[in-house]
């Protein structure tokens, strides 16, 4: 049986075709444009959630200092910038949406990293959102804030409550939310 394609507006039988310039075979070649299409999924996203994150948390925080939007993304940037970032301008502000953006993306993409693997995370997105909300909270308040130059105030009862609730709603729950969606859907 002969296989005919049609060039422009020829019949070329097949096997006169010229041979793909690739050193790999056609499975190898659709195995890695499988893998750039999920990575490419993957990344997109991640970067929904992410921006999704970093609009509700930084809505939540500037809703929380009483519409003071320069004191939470200055206080943003002091993790690098220190005190000096306090007495800055703009810069600083600009400084403190970039670092919390990056933040917001990483959370993300650490999510959506670890959906696909673990099916502890697949299972009531409703609950693994609050938990991971709890769980971003307690790294960023014992682990990654200490280590930054922020100044740290002390913890109480209702300022651990409210950032906790603020991350299970704002956080926690839009990434998982984001990611169920996200890895159901039909490819494209």
């Amino acid at each position: 049986m002969m296989i005919w394609q049609e060039s422009s507006k020829l019949r070329i039988p097949a096997y006169h075709q010229p041979e793909s310039k690739s050193i790999y075979s056609p499975i190898h070649e659709s195995m890695s444009t499988a893998n750039s299409v999920q990575t490419t999924r993957f990344i997109t996203g991640a970067l929904y959630a992410g921006l999704l994150v970093f609009l509700l948390d930084g809505t939540a925080a500037v809703i929380q200092t009483e519409f003071r939007a320069d004191r939470v993304f200055k206080y943003i940037a002091s993790a690098i910038a220190g005190g000096a970032a306090f007495e800055g301008g703009g810069t600083f502000i600009v400084l403190g949406l970039i670092l919390h953006f990056l933040v917001s993306l990483g959370w993300s993409l650490l999510f959506f990293l670890l959906y696909p693997k673990l099916p502890l995370l697949q299972g009531s997105r409703w609950l693994t959102g609050c938990i991971y909300g709890i769980a971003v909270w307690a790294c960023m308040r014992f682990l990654i804030v200490p280590l930054s130059l922020a100044p740290q105030a002390a913890i109480t009862w209702r300022g651990a409550l409210t950032g906790i609730a603020i991350h299970m709603v704002c956080v926690g729950l839009p990434i998982s939310l984001t990611a169920w969606y996200w890895y159901r859907r039909p490819q494209a």
